[in-house]
């Protein structure tokens, strides 16, 4: 039996996806043959000058649109085929996708590449998204796929392989949504989840460190779910309550990594939501990196989200500094007192400057996230923000702000209740929602940006990548997609050849004024 496992795009290309060198290993401890594809850097990688901007952070929303990545698809088709011809030729008898919202168009649209040149291979789609059943009818409906795995698929996907292995009854796979009798059935809840101390360590086999952009680094996840219940966040919609690996799991996996993946990887960055979530845990994890460093004489450096927490004392922090944390990602988002308990983020802002200032003096670099818009944010809001930032700016090493502003995550709890937060309903949109009374709406979320990072200049606090085009451009580009969408299509036209004027050769914008001028939209 083998098995490939596929990642399409949009995802990061820093390094190998997480999902997939996990699967990779818990798959192998269970003996079974798998290889790993990854197409999202196969095509950033192979990319024409055209398509350039595609992976910028601020563009990502084109990957939501299946007709957008259908005609990309098309327009690339002889490598797409290249990739497709290369995971067949692997022979496997199941395919696996990690599918996020981000992946889910191009996702079906390989997946169904896939199928038809080979419609005796088994489709399985995985992703904590699926813990909601509409996105699991949603992807039966539009992919042709065999079976769903809505979490934790390191211990379910292994199981099914080995029941498809030996010709059994695939509803023993507790875990499960599959095809039955023209409709989709689940097999009930999986009775325990996976200890987090007992997964097997990644497989970077065939996702080798040395063929992405950072090649000296390595992604890990040591907890999953949060400790928080922040309304704009979807992972505790997914039922995964905060599970962590213990300290010593974390440094023996890493001492693994360090003497097998590669000589160079001298980084960790943790993809938990919130590497502190549990503290006991963090100091065993920096008293062991110390007394007991992955190899002897070399430094090992690593980053985490982390959440606001008064243990993080200056003592702490510079123990932390001392088993080798050299950044911590702080998910701030407003400097308002009363907008943070609206959005039920749980810390004192006055605390968060204390942490960040005390990191400082640890000699560990802070990157502040934050978001602007939140429903219910008001002007006096905005500006308690802006003196937040006024605040650290001497002690923060960066700040991210973010490139949907408040984008409303489907799972959400102010997607779910949405007259809570007095914004307009029926949701048509997730980036371009608009308040009840019409002061809150896109364009005043990218302005408020756009304030947010001149006064980042004015201060001389460094803005993390998020724009990786011109800010202007940026502008104009998210204005445009904004204004089409309204069936503004006049306004749209006038932002796009805008964009048009400074970046000829982005195939994406002129296909849009095209589209657009073909169809006699403008003057609608």
């Amino acid at each position: 039996m083998k098995v490939a496992l596929v990642q399409c795009p949009v995802w990061g290309t820093r390094e190998p996806p997480l999902g997939l060198v996990q699967l990779s290993g818990c798959l192998k401890a269970f003996g079974i043959e798998t290889k790993s594809f990854d197409l999202n850097n196969y095509l950033f990688r192979h990319r024409s000058e055209s398509f350039d901007n595609l992976w910028a952070w601020e563009q990502s929303q084109f990957w939501y649109d299946r007709d957008s990545v259908e005609k990309f698809f098309v327009s690339v088709s002889a490598t797409i085929d290249v990739f497709v011809d290369g995971v067949l030729g692997f022979s496997p008898n199941i395919i696996g996708f990690t599918v996020t919202a981000s992946t889910f168009a191009s996702s079906v649209l390989i997946a169904g590449h896939l199928k038809q040149k080979n419609p005796d291979c088994l489709i399985v789609f995985g992703g904590q998204g699926f813990m909601d059943s509409r996105a699991v009818s949603r992807a039966f409906a539009e992919a042709s796929i065999d079976y769903v795995v809505p979490a934790d698929g390191d211990s379910v996907f292994p199981e099914l392989v080995g029941i498809i292995e030996r010709k059994g009854d695939v509803r023993e796979c507790l875990g499960l949504y599959f095809r039955n009798a023209g409709s989709v059935a689940y097999s009930g809840d999986p009775v325990s989840r996976t200890s987090l101390d007992s997964l097997a360590y990644m497989d970077f086999t065939d996702l080798r460190v040395q063929d992405y952009e950072d090649g000296r680094h390595l992604l890990m996840m040591a907890s999953r779910g949060c400790v928080w219940h922040c309304a704009f966040c979807s992972s505790r919609a997914f039922g995964d309550k905060y599970r962590f690996m213990s300290g010593e799991r974390i440094h023996q996996e890493i001492v693994y990594h360090k003497t097998t993946v590669s000589s160079d990887v001298r980084h960790i960055d943790f993809a938990d939501l919130a590497f502190n979530g549990n503290m006991d845990r963090v100091r065993t994890f920096c008293d062991l990196m110390v007394r007991y460093p992955p190899v002897p004489q070399e430094s090992m450096s690593w980053l985490a989200n982390a959440i606001i927490h008064p243990e993080l004392t200056l003592e702490t922090l510079s123990r932390m500094a001392a088993a080798g944390c050299v950044r911590l990602i702080f998910g701030i988002e407003s400097g308002s007192p009363a907008l943070l308990k609206r959005m039920r983020k749980n810390y004192d802002p006055a605390i968060a400057v204390r942490v960040i200032k005390d990191a400082r003096t640890a000699g560990i670099h802070t990157t502040c996230n934050f978001m602007f818009g939140f429903p219910g944010e008001t002007e006096s809001d905005f500006e308690q923000t802006l003196d937040f930032l006024r605040a650290i700016a001497s002690s923060v090493d960066r700040v991210y702000p973010s490139r949907t502003y408040c984008a409303m995550e489907e799972f959400s709890s102010f997607y779910a209740h949405p007259e809570e937060f007095g914004i307009k309903t029926p949701i048509t949109h997730h980036l371009y929602w608009e308040s009840v009374d019409g002061t809150n709406t896109y364009p005043v979320r990218l302005k408020r940006c756009q304030r947010f990072e001149l006064l980042c200049r004015e201060l001389g606090v460094q803005v993390d990548s998020g724009v990786q085009t011109a800010v202007h451009r940026d502008e104009w580009f998210n204005l445009g997609h904004y204004y089409e969408y309204r069936r503004e299509y006049g306004r749209a036209l006038e932002y796009f050849y805008k964009y048009a004027a400074e970046d000829p050769c982005n195939a994406i914008v002129a296909r849009k004024i095209q589209e657009i001028s073909a169809a006699g939209k403008a003057g609608v």
